[in-house]
């Protein structure tokens, strides 16, 4: 299974239509088969063949095992080092269409990075620039100008509102949240990632999403 909760790399953006599953990192052996980083938390993405794309062309995936938080992949048409070699750094990508329907209140993890954070004032709090999965929720890394990272828990109480199409979030930090991510608040519904740049994450299947509120809503 995916490593949870570990640093990622950045990675190339997906193309349009398409949503990276994978990073290749490098060939592994003399016989083409190559060392994945997953983007997932769906492994069945890489079982025996499942139909991926690499730099654009289709692959049938012949064989797959799980190691320390990478999958080992052997596909249809590399069989050679060169070959595996061509495909460092490649992104594995699946179309979009292929991807689950989720239900309102939950979002793909790469839709949440990016995104600007607001108080219930509107007041800038910064940039989400990672999403951390050490356990018992989900924890926001928000970047901050002229000051060291923010680490906010994605909770009901915390999170008021995602809006991810205009890449805006509203929170009401508590006081001395600096620091602190561990909460025993529901958790905000994310669903499972097939995403880029982001954490390998696993949904809160039985929390209850952030409620959505209007700006008039999240400024009381």
């Amino acid at each position: 299974m995916p490593l949870r909760g570990a640093r990622r790399p950045p990675v190339p953006q997906p193309r349009e239509g398409f949503r990276a599953i994978g990073r290749v990192e490098r060939p592994f052996g003399l016989r083409g088969e190559i060392k994945i980083l997953p983007l997932t938390d769906f492994p069945e993405r890489f079982a025996a063949d499942a139909l991926v794309f690499v730099r654009g062309a289709e692959r049938r995936v012949r064989s797959s095992r799980w190691q320390k938080g990478r999958v080992f992949v052997a596909l249809q048409g590399v069989g050679h080092v060169n070959a595996a070699e061509a495909l460092r750094g490649a992104l594995v990508e699946v179309p979009e269409s292929d991807l689950p329907d989720f239900a309102e209140g939950e979002y793909y993890i790469d839709q949440i990075e990016g995104c600007a954070v607001v108080d219930a004032d509107g007041a800038s709090v910064g940039t989400i620039r990672e999403v951390l999965t050490p356990g018992a929720n989900d924890v926001y890394v928000v970047a901050r100008s002229g000051q060291k990272d923010l680490l906010i828990p994605a909770l009901r109480d915390v999170v008021l509102s995602v809006d991810v199409e205009g890449q805006r979030i509203v929170v009401d930090l508590p006081a001395g949240l600096d620091g602190a991510a561990a909460s025993t608040s529901a958790p905000v519904s994310l669903a499972p990632v097939d995403g880029d740049a982001a954490m390998s994450v696993e949904a809160e299947a039985e929390s209850e999403p952030a409620p959505e509120l209007t700006d008039s809503e999240g400024a009381e």
